[in-house]
This record gives structure tokens, sequence and C-alpha cells, in this order.
């Protein structure tokens, strides 16, 4: 079945999985088919009428699929979708492992799957765009390229505050700062496997499933999480592009590494740059999720960039599960 793609955008599949019981729904139907009274049962907290609900709008969607089997009464059968579904399902599973808590049963709580809806909420709002090149007031946030005003901005900064996708400062007595915690760019980790899994199930072949901007969005929000200590003072770039070559719609990532070997996020290159690497979107969003790609092409200081996007992979997600890979433990999503 193909699923639409106005309905599975980027914030479409986080608010759907944030949503009620969409996400119990898939984690229960991870483990296999279940017949209707048996998912009633394994997603606890909702009324039966409510997980009917939602396991009908995904199964609107493509993720799950329904079959009735024969008797009387008859009985209907949930499944995930293969591999649509069964993809989406192990992405959510093993960002869970990796960046979320779970219940002692080992369950992604309520307070978990709220807070997709929020992660969605701070990838639309266009905020880290503006705290990926470090702290800013409510001013500059309202600011940036959206249409919220200041009363929205701080309402969602507030929520984000809550939230812990945000820390929040205070400089003198009034004024509040804001930066990105670890917590919001781990989160970048599930919005690159959902591009991801949007490029195979959802948009048209050959289209990837985020632009060449977001991609470049994910980058600089997420290097921050390395550090490498054996390359201190050195520079890099990163170009993103729609198709693989470059063009006017190609988007850059600068960095430098710290002298404490922090990645530092820089709005402009610097004059001296050490490493340059080139890919398209997919190629991209695959080193995030499944390390270094073979694609991606590099002049310069290339072990700078291979140590760079290893140890961010290491860090999202540990090895990889990927059967055809080096390695096959730990949490990370399929290829």
């Amino acid at each position: 079945m193909t699923v639409r793609d106005s309905d599975l955008t980027i914030t479409g599949v986080l608010r759907l999985l944030g949503a009620g019981a969409s996400g119990s729904i898939l984690m229960a139907l991870r483990e296999g088919p279940l017949r209707t009274k048996e998912l009633t049962e394994r997603v606890p907290g909702y009324a039966p009428r409510t997980i009917y609900r939602y396991a009908a709008k995904l199964a609107e969607l493509g993720i799950v699929e329904r079959e009735e089997e024969p008797g009387v009464p008859s009985k209907v059968v949930h499944r995930l979708t293969e591999p649509c579904g069964r993809e989406l399902a192990e992405l959510v599973d093993a960002y869970a492992d990796a960046s979320l808590g779970r219940l002692p049963n080992g369950e992604i709580g309520a307070h978990e799957w709220g807070s997709f809806a929020l992660v969605a909420d701070l990838w639309e709002s266009g905020m880290i765009g503006a705290l990926n090149l470090g702290e800013r007031s409510l001013t500059e946030l309202s600011q940036g390229d959206h249409d919220l005003s200041f009363h929205q901005v701080s309402r969602r900064a507030s929520l984000f505050s809550i939230a812990g996708f945000i820390d929040e400062t205070t400089e003198g007595t009034r004024r509040r700062r804001f930066a990105l915690t670890e917590k919001a760019r781990r989160a970048m980790a599930l919005i690159a496997g959902i591009g991801r899994w949007r490029r195979r199930h959802v948009v048209p072949k050959g289209t990837a499933g985020l632009t060449s901007g977001e991609a470049a969005g994910l980058i600089r929000t997420l290097l921050p999480l390395v550090s490498l200590p054996e390359h201190p003072g050195k520079s890099f770039e990163l170009k993103v592009s729609p198709r693989g070559d470059s063009g006017a719609e190609e988007e850059r990532v600068w960095a430098e590494v710290g002298d404490g070997g922090s990645v530092i996020i820089c709005p402009g290159p610097k004059a001296k740059i050490d490493s340059v690497a080139q890919g398209h979107v997919a190629v991209w969003v695959d080193s995030i999720l499944d390390g270094p790609q073979k694609d991606l092409t590099a002049r310069g200081d290339a072990r700078l960039l291979d140590e760079c996007l290893r140890q961010l992979h290491r860090v999202l997600w540990g090895q990889s599960l990927d059967p055809h890979g080096d390695a096959a433990t730990a949490a990370a999503p399929t290829r």
C-alpha cells in the first residue's frame, strides 16, 4: 500500500507517534500480529474504542494492516505492514533504546510518547537553526524565519524547557537565554530515521525524505555531540546537495574543533579548512544512521571526517544492527 506524503511529513509522523495510542500500538504489534482483544490488552491506559480508532488511522496510512478472519463472530487481526510498518517500529524501538527512558516492563512511558509531538513543534518552529549557533534570547528567537509571535515563541520555549529540550538561563535578573540540550540534539537522529523511512515508503522514488536544508540542519544540531580531542583547532566543511552534485540548492555546514575537542558550529567558513566532504541528502542521512558511507566524497584530512561520523554514530546508536555490516549489536535502525 502506498501511504500519502501529505499525511506523513516529518512533523506529521512525529505527531502521529505522539498522539494517543498510536505509538503504543506500533510497539505492541512489533512483537507479532494481535487480534483486536489482544491488542486492547497490550495497550493499557486507553479505552478499547480509542485503540480501535488509532489502529484504524494507522491502517489508513499503510502502517498497520487489518485482516478479518472468518467465523462467527468474525475476528480482526492487526499486524505491521511489511516493510513499511515494520521499519517504522524498528526505528522507534532503536531510538527508545538509545535515547528514551523505559518503564520497568520495557514499555515506552506515556510522557515519552508525548515528547514526540514537542520534537515536531521544535523542528517546525525553526528555533533549532538559531540555537545551533549558541544561546539566544526570546527576542532573538522571535526574529527567526517563522510566523510565530513573541508570545508564541515564549510559550513554546517554556514548554521545550520543561520537556528538557532546551536549557534556560538568566543573565542578571531579567534576561532569559536558551540553549539546546543533548536531549534535543539526540532527537535529530529520530528525524533522520523518519526522513529515510519517508524516502523508502512515502515520497516518489528518487526523492529524498528530507530537503538539503533540513539535512544540513540535522547535521548542525548533531555535530556538537561529538568530541575530537585529537584534532584541536581543525575546521571542516560539509556540503549537502539534493542530488549529489554541487549547485545552487547545495547547503553547507561549517564547524571547528575547540581546544578540548568539542565540535563548534560556525556561521561561515574559517580561513583555513582542513577537510571538505560532499554528498547528497540520502548519503548524509545514511551516515547519521549507519556510519560513514562510501558515497561521500572528501578531500583534505579524511581521517578527521571519518572519526567525526564514526563517533557520531556510536553516540547516537552504538553499533549497527545491519546484518550486512561489520557489527551487528546494540540499537541502530536497520538499513
